[in-house]
């Protein structure tokens, strides 16, 4: 039985780790802040309260000593704006250094750490396709050191587009199960992107396993892709739903141009070993329908 502590615990991902390691019979300490909103957090995990200074995370790992720790916080924006300069550094770079330096300190050099695919703007080896996937690589880079300089055995899963129940970010599906619901039109791109959807539980799965990898590995900063076995036209994506919701949607294809580096077809780098989704898209948007009966 592993302490676990969790970052973004009471994001969409952060929260279902936290749940699925509580029911394995793990300890977790979900980092949070004062102003946190933990009404959907499972209360079984401890609270790890940090007002986001460097010395108040490090207590906060010493008192619960963990022996790995799972990355989920992150500051999301497709397209930012000037507003989120400051809050997307402070997320996605300024608060895993303080994370990684207060883990060392403990002892700690297990972690499981997100990217993304975004990294990989038109299949190049690095283009960013938004300032969000540039921090996302430039913490992988901090990783690199931390591991080489410090011992840490770190896995970065670089996701796809992430799904499942219970899902109120702002992203695509539960956009469109809103406008499956009210039957309003919606203007979108001619449709022709590729897209691609790992169900949250499958993504669970593989922080298993790269936990378990970290457990057993030298030291070392690995990257891995964590993504479903079906990559489809956006068009063919929203049929899919429609058929998931019993009704199609309302869709005027065309009516807005594709956006500003737009990926047209997501790049699918070296697969976590000893994984495979489990969950078909078919039935993990018959799940996330289901939930909005």
């Amino acid at each position: 039985m592993d302490r676990l502590l969790v970052t973004g615990a009471t994001g969409f991902i952060g929260r279902a780790v936290v749940r699925a390691f509580l029911d394995a019979g793990h300890v977790v300490g979900a980092v949070v802040r004062p102003n946190s909103d933990t009404t959907q957090l499972d209360d079984r995990a401890s609270h790890l309260v940090t007002d986001g200074s460097t010395e108040s995370l490090a207590q906060v790992v010493h008192d619960f000593r963990p022996d790995a720790a799972i990355h989920a916080a992150t500051y999301f924006r497709a397209q930012h704006v000037p507003a989120d300069l400051v809050p997307m550094i402070e997320a996605n770079l300024l608060f895993g250094c303080q994370l990684f330096d207060a883990l060392m300190r403990v002892g700690c050099t297990r972690v499981v750490n997100f990217g993304t695919t975004w990294q990989h703007f038109d299949s190049a080896q690095y283009r960013p396709v938004s300032l969000y996937a540039a921090t996302k690589q430039a913490f992988e880079d901090l990783a690199v050191f931390y591991s080489d300089a410090c011992g840490f055995r770190t896995v970065t899963l670089r996701l796809t587009d992430t799904y499942g129940p219970g899902d109120t970010r702002a992203k695509l599906l539960p956009f469109l199960m809103k406008i499956a619901a009210s039957g309003d039109p919606l203007p979108m791109s001619p449709g022709a992107q590729l897209v691609n959807f790992i169900h949250v539980y499958d993504v669970i799965e593989a922080v298993k396993i790269a936990l378990r990898h970290t457990a057993t590995s030298a030291s070392g900063a690995e990257v891995f892709t964590v993504a479903g076995d079906e990559q489809l036209a956006l068009r063919d994506f929203v049929e899919r739903v429609g058929k998931a919701v019993g009704q199609p949607l309302n869709i005027q294809w065309g009516a807005r141009p594709y956006r500003d580096r737009e990926v047209m077809n997501p790049w699918l780098g070296p697969r976590l070993p000893d994984w495979a989704p489990q969950i078909s898209l078919d039935q993990g948007l018959r799940d996330v329908a289901g939930g909005h009966v």
